[in-house]
Parts: C-alpha cells; structure tokens; sequence
C-alpha cells in the first residue's frame, strides 16, 4: 500500500494529491520579469500558493541569491514545507544541508560521493531525502540507492527533457519506482498539463511552477505561481484526489515535528 493511500484509507482514487510549487528555477530575471527571484519575492509567490493549494516549494540554488536567505524567508511567511535541490551551483553541499530546508532532493545521476555526503548529512540533521530522476536508465540506480531506506521514499520524476511527457514514458517510469515509493511528477515546458492529467490517473503527486514552464497554454504566458498552483489543485479536486495539507505531507515524508 502506498503512504498516501495509507492515510486516506481508500483506493489510489480516493487517496489526496501533495502538491509543490517551483516557484523560480534557474531563470533570469531579466528574461522573465515576472519571475519571483529574491527572498521576498519568493516568500510572496509561495504564500499566494499556500493558499490555494500548494503544501510544498521547491527551491534550486541560485546565482543571484542565498538559499538559506530564501528558505528563511519562505519559513517567515508560511508553513510549506522546504524542498531544496541539491544542485552543484553556487552553494556547497553543507550550505544547503543547513540551509533550513526540512527536504533535500538528490540527483540520483550525481557522482557517488555526493550522493553517499549528502545522505550521511542529511541523517546527521534529521532531514528528508527525495531522489530526482530525469532518464528511464537512472532508475536501477535509485532502486539500489532506496534499497536499506528506512524513511519513506519520494521520488521527482521530471519529463519534457531526457523523459519525454508521453503516457508510454510515464508508464514506464512508475513502474521503474522502489517498490512502495511515492512519486512527484513534473512536466517541462508544453509537457506541464499533460504529464498532470498522467500523474493523477496513476495515482502520483503533482509539481508545477513557473521554474517548469512560463506559459499556461500554447501561447499564453503564465501570470504567476498561484494561477499554476490553482489549476493542480482544481485538477487534483476533480479527480476525487484532494490536495493534502501541511500535516498530512510532513507524516508522509517522514518528518517530526
């Protein structure tokens, strides 16, 4: 039984939805002058989510801010819960393990040393690990990697760039998963809307943001986060899959209060 139907108690149909924002990414500001990009900005863009729907942010490390000043930020203003991504960008891996985040996601691509440094760091601080995966090959990896995991496993699947957004490749990345393992799917540019309706009718977890598409449809940009957040959720309703809140998604990871 997946944790998520463990809660509800029901089917995978009746089971609730977590839903995650990313909210920023690796965009330029001056590209997409939209983009919520500062600590205050992305503060603002994640409360707007919170109260539509949204129990999760994803944040990356940026060049032109402080993870641990934008996590700051976002804990001050709501109580999503922090998923950082461990990316070799501007912060150092201890940066971002204490960076506040109560989540990191590792690459499951990324060489094994960081892989076993961030693990290790992550168990040392109490912290959740998600495991990103963005080919079909990276999943015998993850399956060895989630083998002795006693927490819960959570997995981001990321479709549109080495996984294309197509039913087949998202068929096939589900039943790839850790026996057990919980799943958040996003789909990259026009594979945002598609991969969701996917993800819902196999029983995953949604992630949207202006981090995976700037366009809301074929032509039309997106106007912000909340607008994105919304539709997941309002999806995530008609699917008689509720979106989860807060304190369900903390049991669901594995994490104390």
């Amino acid at each position: 039984m997946t944790a998520s139907s463990a809660e509800t108690g029901g089917s995978p149909a009746q089971a609730g939805t977590i839903i995650t924002v990313a909210a920023t990414g690796a965009h330029a500001k001056a590209d997409v002058p939209t983009l919520p990009v500062g600590s205050e900005e992305v503060a603002a863009a994640a409360a707007a989510c919170e109260r539509v729907g949204a129990s999760v942010v994803d944040l990356e490390p940026r060049h032109d801010t402080a993870v641990p000043d934008v996590v700051s930020a976002v804990r001050g203003r709501t109580d999503l819960l922090v998923r950082v991504a461990a990316y070799a960008r501007s912060e150092t891996l201890a940066t971002l393990l204490d960076s506040g985040a109560q989540v990191l996601t590792c690459p499951v691509d990324a060489p094994e040393e960081f892989v076993s440094d961030l693990r290790a760091g992550a168990s040392e601080r109490g912290l959740a690990v998600h495991y990103e995966v963005r080919e079909l090959d990276d999943l015998p990896k993850l399956r060895q990697l989630c083998a002795g995991d006693s927490l819960p496993v959570h997995v981001v699947l990321v479709f549109g760039a080495g996984m294309p957004g197509d039913i087949g490749t998202l068929s096939a990345a589900v039943e790839g998963l850790p026996a057990g393992a919980e799943f958040t799917a996003t789909g990259l540019g026009a594979a945002a809307l598609p991969v969701m309706l996917g993800v819902l009718a196999a029983g995953g977890h949604l992630r949207v943001g202006m981090a995976d598409t700037l366009e809301y449809s074929s032509g039309v940009p997106v106007r912000d986060n909340a607008q994105l957040v919304a539709r997941a959720s309002g999806l995530a309703k008609i699917a008689q899959r509720m979106p989860l809140s807060v304190s369900h998604v903390r049991g669901l990871f594995g994490l104390i209060e």
